[in-house]
């Protein structure tokens, strides 16, 4: 059985009248990809439920999607289910169900049953939508963003701009504390340039091997070393958090790189 890291980060807001009366704890969990940990997933959900948190986000890619294939939701939907029956669970499509969702026939209408069943959880899923929730005294303006498949493309040079961003899923909240669930981390700068005071990424799976002092070797769009595989990182006072995920799927390989939850303490 896989042992499962628990990465914790600290995030202080900003000051103003807009600050948690206690720190707020989330749960970040990315990449799934139908793996399992203990008999029905226990061993994670009592991991996530131990940490406590306030509020559970889910990045994206719980199942795997194949086009002409059956694709099995139960897993991923399973998890968030129980998890939501303790706290709010807020989560945004990776570019397995994107696919799907884009492409209704060649993946026999898997995505219209994913989205039944979530909403019959009472978990919300954003598509390029956004949801406001309070916890301890703060207002949280959730956004969920759909990155087009042309972004997921290997060895692609694309690069999404803030603009862009903005024509998806229009500006950010003033006088809210802006979270942006984006699955792809590869676009930091515009993410933080369209306002988000943090982002929340999973996808690049660590860079599937991790060394010593260089971090993830490859990204699933093959390319060396990316930047953002794991952890968190700054830019322009803009702060984004990356999950090396959970499971994996074509590229079946984690060397130094243990799934993990990560954990989120805004203060």
């Amino acid at each position: 059985m896989s042992r499962i890291k628990v990465r914790h980060y600290r995030i202080v807001m900003p000051g103003g009248d807009n600050r948690p009366e206690k720190p707020i704890r989330a749960v970040m969990i990315g990449d799934l990809h139908n793996r399992i940990f203990g008999e029905a997933n226990n061993q994670l959900v009592e991991i996530i439920q131990k940490q406590y948190p306030d509020v559970v986000f889910s990045v994206g890619d719980l199942t795997v999607s194949r086009a002409n294939e059956e694709t099995n939701l139960d897993v991923g939907v399973s998890l968030l289910k129980r998890l939501a029956c303790d706290c709010p669970v807020y989560c945004v499509n990776g570019n397995h169900e994107f696919r799907a969702k884009i492409f209704p026939e060649d993946y026999r209408g898997v995505y219209q049953k994913l989205v039944g069943e979530l909403q019959k959880g009472g978990i919300v899923l954003l598509e390029n939508t956004r949801a406001q929730i309070e916890i301890n005294g703060v207002r949280l303006m959730v956004h969920g963003l759909e990155i087009p498949m042309k972004y997921y493309k290997r060895f692609s040079g694309d690069f999404m701009t803030a603009e862009e961003i903005r024509a998806l899923i229009g500006e950010p909240e003033e006088d809210c504390y802006n979270i942006l669930l984006a699955h792809n981390p590869v676009f930091f700068e515009s993410y933080a340039l369209w306002g988000a005071d943090l982002t929340l990424s999973g996808h690049l799976h660590g860079g599937l091997v991790r060394l010593p002092f260089i971090g993830g070797v490859v990204s699933p769009q093959v390319k060396l070393f990316p930047k953002y595989a794991q952890g968190m990182f700054e830019k322009y006072r803009r702060k984004m958090v990356v999950t090396a995920g959970l499971g994996s799927h074509s590229f079946a390989l984690r060397i130094n790189n243990p799934p993990e939850v990560v954990v989120l303490e805004l203060t």
